[in-house]
């Protein structure tokens, strides 16, 4: 039990999550935690195409930023069904196709992490009147990743300035090259499902474009190294020149927020647990 808590169980539920999401003891082999793939200075994706698991099978997604997870209607790139943050987590931790975290054993699972003294306390401010399980496990990561608010880039700013290249890219973008018509204000996504020209692999959720001049290499399958070459491979940018997308490029980089990959509450945590614990 924790002694003389400071924290409300609200927020103890989030440092539960912050903490639960660092650690490597969600995965079988205890070599990957969610952070291995959602590194905060790629605003939470990954910097890889893919991600191999712990079997070293490759992985088939590229990892999508976190950035705002908690305000999106669906959460992977291909089920429209996935709407909770709660069940997501179950598919990487324990899924099998491709097999990421490996994880599969919850009781094992629980057992590692109810052997931690700092989770107890915070699991018992968090959850008073609850048993430790997966379940609320599950509740904490996902109380953590809707902090994850991403709103304080450059063009957030009401006062700020672009480059005569950044207002031609902005122009571009809600005007000629349609880029808007999917990736509108404010998370600069829709929410839908498309399908990507000729590609074969269904209809693809479109994803945020905030913090996009981080999250290379682009694409569901992380097969666009570039921007640019992201941007060449949507049908309604035919028509630009590469003057035209480099110019859409620079605009973009006036979504990457310095303050959500820097914030230290969303970093590693400190290894002294936030609560007192009893002896």
């Amino acid at each position: 039990m924790a002694c003389a808590a400071s924290l409300s169980p609200e927020r103890a539920k989030t440092e539960l999550g912050h903490r639960l999401f660092y650690d490597a003891d969600l995965s079988l082999d205890g070599s990957m935690s969610c952070a291995t793939c959602h590194e905060q200075r790629h605003a939470f994706s990954d910097g890889n195409p893919t991600h191999p698991g712990v079997t070293d099978e490759q992985g088939i997604r590229n990892v999508p930023s976190l950035a705002n997870v908690g305000l999106f209607h669906s959460l992977t790139w291909t089920d429209q069904h996935v709407t909770s943050l709660e069940r997501q987590i179950f598919i990487p931790l324990s899924g099998n196709h491709p097999v990421e975290m490996g994880m599969t054993d919850m009781a094992e699972l629980n057992q590692r992490l109810s052997a931690n003294s700092c989770y107890r306390a915070l699991f018992s401010i968090a959850f008073p009147e609850s048993a430790m399980d997966m379940k609320h496990f599950s509740t904490a990561l996902a109380a953590f990743e809707r902090t994850l608010v991403s709103n304080h880039a450059v063009w957030d700013q009401p006062d700020h300035e672009e480059t005569s290249e950044q207002k031609r890219g902005e122009m571009l973008f809600f005007g000629q090259g349609k880029c808007s018509v999917c990736h509108n204000p404010p998370l600069f996504m829709d929410h839908h499902f498309h399908v990507l020209g000729k590609r074969k692999d269904g209809p693809i959720r479109t994803p945020s474009l905030r913090n996009v001049e981080v999250t290379a290499p682009y694409l569901h399958d992380g097969s666009a190294a570039t921007l640019a070459a992201a941007i060449q491979a949507h049908p309604n940018t035919d028509a630009l020149s590469d003057t035209e997308i480099a110019s859409i490029t620079a605009f973009l980089s006036l979504l990457t927020d310095q303050t959500f990959l820097s914030r230290q509450d969303f970093a590693l945590p400190a290894e002294q647990c936030p609560v007192r614990i009893a002896q």
